[in-house]
Parts: C-alpha cells; sequence; structure tokens
C-alpha cells in the first residue's frame, strides 16, 4: 500500500506497505512505501521499517532501508536488523520532519542471499 490515508480527527495520517518480498535472483531495491505529495501542511513522521529472520544467518548479508524526501536521499542504514539473527521479527522506528507538499519514499535495500527475506513499513504521520 502506497497511500497516505487521513486518520478521522483530521490531524494524522498513515500508511503502510504490508509484507513485501523480493525476488530470487538480483540484489534489489524494492519501494515499500510512495507518497506523490505529503499535502498542505507540515508532518512530524514516525517510521517503523520491520524484518522477517535473515535468509543466510550472516549479519553481512541483513536488510536495510532507505527514506527519500523529494527525490533526496535523507536516511540511508544497511545494518537496521543485524543484532539478532535469531529474532522473528526485529522492529526498529525513527522520527523525521515531512515539509508540506513533499514526495516521501521509503525502500527496503537488500544483498542477493536475502531477496526473499520480509520486510515491511508502517508509517504514521502528524499534523503541525
Amino acid at each position: 500500500m502506497s497511500s497516505q490515508i487521513l486518520l478521522s480527527g483530521g490531524d494524522k495520517w498513515y500508511s503502510y506497505s504490508g509484507e513485501v518480498f523480493g525476488g530470487v535472483s538480483a540484489p534489489a531495491s524494492i519501494p515499500m512505501i510512495t507518497i506523490d505529495n505529503t499535502g498542505l501542511r507540515d508532518s512530524y513522521v514516525k517510521i517503523e521499517p520491520y524484518y522477517g529472520k535473515l535468509v543466510t544467518g550472516s549479519p553481512t548479508q541483513a536488510l536495510g532501508f532507505e527514506v527519500k524526501l523529494d527525490n533526496i536521499t535523507i536516511i540511508k542504514d544497511m545494518s537496521s536488523n543485524q543484532a539478532d539473527q535469531l529474532a522473528s521479527r526485529q522492529v526498529s522506528h525513527f522520527n523525521i520532519f515531512v515539509p508540506r507538499n513533499s514526495k516521501l519514499e521509503i525502500i527496503s535495500n537488500n544483498t542477493a542471499d536475502n531477496n526473499t527475506q520480509i520486510r515491511g513499513c508502517n508509517v504514521l504521520g502528524y499534523y503541525l
């Protein structure tokens, strides 16, 4: 899912990707959430990517994520789920400021050994 959905109070919005998998052949960058225009108000946004178990068991083969605002990378991390290889799901979160009328993209980056690893993302935006 890549749309921005307004909550009933009108002061917050959300988006979620659901579980996303890569192909089995080549390393990939897989879009999880793309919002072409975040609207007429600035937002304080909580981004919560999550990951399933590592496929290879090697911490050097972990998934990562990239966050772009208006096609500029503002966060890129390839070590997001290296801490505990035995966890069935790992969740972390971070907060960013998103100016009005911005394009917001959250992309999953992975290595060839972990293309089929489960990943996803939830986003909650608070209008300022």
